[in-house]
């Protein structure tokens, strides 16, 4: 260290006002280095000429540490490389695009103590480090560092990549423990079914589920293969994204698409070990595997012919008094509600009907099953009508809910039409209500709603002549949040 003079004038001591840092930035989570240091009221000029300029003006003594300088240059560094990142692309990187640098941590929240931070800010650097050369040069690796410095110089340099690189900091998460029932026999029976299931067809789903009923029967039997589990729901390198890319997903041969469960999983194109890494990640989101039950429905003859249905498979998630999770199977039986295939039966047989068009299954399940099927249809001696795909039109709601489809024309210039809910998004529910232009021209409160079924809606109205009112569940105003 070193003082020397430089202006001939009598320096001035007396304290400015100032407050601690943590004041300073007073929506900060962390901070580094300590918090209830006095800082200077700030002027909004970069802290280093707004030094240089009060020191100047009030003939006050200045310091200068070589990491506030270098800092400096290293911010102008960074802010260059930002303007030209294009321009300096082929210099300083060998990808195209902008890469994930992910970093991972063990715990279920993110950590807000200067600590882990300045952990993690050490780790990003160290991973870019690996992509680049020379990412030392924006070190503060001076006598007069502290690891505040230090990690303000790395966060410099992520700065100045941050066109190339975005960073990921990534919750790894886990099971403690995973307890198989049963005895070996049964898991290697189940390993055994699984050749005569490929017989079906289902050869590529099959490449997938061999190893792993494979790893079933070997844990049971006591040889586990623990990096094999790890990978159940997510491989330790792709945690925290936005799909699902464990072997855990891979028991599903088909998933959503379109409100329809019937995309093969694009899972099982790859590997077992794949994938790997995040750049180019395959897997498949969870609403994709939605819990369906599988069905049969029972024809009862007693009197008025009925039928029930009987529904079954996974019903639920129940938790041990230890805290272990296990889905449970199970069944219930329930009066039958007809299937959207057996009313297109029905439309067909009894009605006329026109042929489909090319359907671009974009609508709800039930649409999607009738625009493969037929085009528009007239009911009831034409006072029903239902549109074909391309006729469909949207009426605008209050409140700025998701807009309704209009999907037939009915009596008095009515219309039967799909809407959404506020409170359940995912749910579409059947309105009937009249129009302006592209308008609903009813009063939210005078709009009845009949459920969520179209099948039941057309089913109905075939079975008595066009009067579904048995079938009203409340008032739009209530999908509409009170709107």
């Amino acid at each position: 260290m070193i003082v020397f003079a430089v202006d001939d004038v009598a320096p001035v001591t007396d304290p400015l006002p100032a407050r601690p840092l943590r004041e300073v930035h007073a929506d900060a989570i962390a901070i580094g280095g300590d918090p209830a240091r006095p800082i200077i009221e700030p002027d909004g000029v970069h802290p280093l000429l707004s030094a240089v300029g009060r020191a100047f003006a009030e003939h006050r003594p200045l310091v200068l540490s070589p990491d506030a300088v270098w800092l400096t240059i290293a911010q102008g560094v960074a802010q260059h490389i930002r303007l030209n990142a294009a321009e300096l692309r082929p210099m300083l990187v060998r990808h195209e695009g902008r890469e994930r640098l992910p970093v991972h941590h063990s715990g279920v929240t993110t950590p807000n103590d200067p600590d882990s931070w300045q952990y993690f800010v050490e780790a990003f650097s160290k991973r870019l480090a690996e992509e680049i050369t020379d990412a030392e040069i924006f070190e503060c690796d001076f006598s007069t560092s502290t690891p505040v410095e230090r990690t303000a110089g790395r966060v410099v340099l992520l700065d100045a990549y941050s066109s190339y690189f975005s960073l990921w900091l990534i919750s790894i998460c886990g099971i403690p423990s995973i307890t198989l029932t049963g005895t070996v026999d049964d898991w290697r029976r189940i390993r055994s079914r699984v050749d005569y299931v490929e017989q079906l067809g289902l050869e590529t789903w099959c490449r997938s589920l061999r190893p792993i009923t494979d790893q079933f029967a070997r844990a049971a039997a006591g040889d586990v293969d623990t990096a094999f589990w790890k990978r159940i729901y997510n491989p330790v390198d792709a945690y925290g994204g936005e799909v699902i890319n464990g072997w855990a997903a891979r028991f599903y041969p088909y998933v959503k698409e379109n409100g329809v469960i019937s995309r093969p999983n694009p899972l099982l194109e790859l590997t077992i070990s794949e994938p790997k890494g995040t750049a180019g990640m395959r897997g498949i989101r969870s609403d994709a595997v939605p819990a369906t039950l599988s069905t049969v429905r029972v024809n009862v003859r007693e009197g008025d012919n009925s039928q029930v249905a009987l529904h079954a498979g996974l019903v639920g998630v129940a938790q041990d008094p230890d805290g272990a999770l296990r889905p449970i199977a199970g069944w219930h039986l329930m009066p039958a509600t007809p299937l959207i295939d057996d009313v297109i039966d029905r439309l067909i047989k009894e009605h006329d009907t026109t042929a489909p068009a090319e359907s671009k299954d974009t609508a709800t399940a039930e649409l999607i099953a009738i625009d493969r099927r037929i085009g528009s249809a007239a009911l009831l001696d034409g006072t029903w009508r239902l549109r074909s795909e391309g006729d469909r039109s949207w009426l605008e709601l209050p409140g700025g809910a998701p807009p309704a489809q209009v999907v037939a024309d009915l009596p008095g210039d009515r219309h039967l039409a799909l809407v959404l809910s506020l409170r359940n998004p995912i749910t579409g529910y059947w309105i009937v209500c009249h129009s302006d232009g592209d308008q609903l021209a009813d009063d939210p409160a005078d709009v009845p709603v009949y459920g969520t079924s179209l099948a039941m809606v057309l089913d109905a109205a075939m079975d008595s002549g066009g009067d579904i009112e048995h079938l009203r569940t409340g008032m739009l105003t209530d999908l509409l949040g009170g709107h």
